[in-house]
């Protein structure tokens, strides 16, 4: 357990780079949520599975570009809150590019940097997504998720159109 989440024992900070990721002959593009000395969080809704070993391009501010290797460790994908969709990504190998980038950044900005681990997918804060619940609708019979935070809107079925809560206040 400890191996597999070792990617988290360093302090991570945000920054937003780009990514390009590969896996035998898949290569899908991300942007880099945080970074740490030993790991990445890349936001993608194309995350690889966990245990997958993956190469990594990361554009470094000065258009440089950083070759990594790693394994996924972890992949969110939801509906629900798609920008939370991605991958955390343990580094097996790193250029010397990217090791003065992450040292610089954190000696530059060490307000930034956090000791605690990547947020959970969902974290208890006013940025959450909300809480839904199901409806279902008397006219077609399909389940809709509606935004507790909506339904004094008077929501609709999304097939049929037709008011999902028959007294509204």
């Amino acid at each position: 357990m400890d191996r597999e989440r070792g990617y988290q024992r360093h302090r991570r900070f945000t920054k937003r780079l780009e990514v390009t990721f590969r896996s035998g002959a898949f290569t899908h593009r991300g942007i880099l949520s945080n970074l740490s000395m030993n790991g990445l969080f890349i936001k993608t809704n194309r995350g690889f599975a966990p245990g997958t070993t993956v190469d990594i391009e990361l554009v470094l501010p000065d258009n440089q570009i950083s070759r990594m290797k790693g394994i996924v460790r972890r992949t969110i994908k939801t509906v629900v809150y798609p920008t939370k969709n991605g991958m955390g990504v343990e580094l097996t190998q790193k250029d010397d590019q990217f090791i003065r980038y992450a040292e610089s950044f954190l000696r530059e900005h060490p307000s930034q940097a956090s000791d605690s681990p990547v947020p959970p997918p969902f974290p208890d804060d006013p940025s959450s997504p909300p809480d839904f619940q199901l409806l279902l609708c008397p006219g077609c019979g399909v389940k809709n998720k509606v935004s507790t935070e909506k339904l004094h809107l008077g929501p609709k079925c999304g097939k049929c159109g037709s008011p999902l809560l028959s007294d509204m206040p």
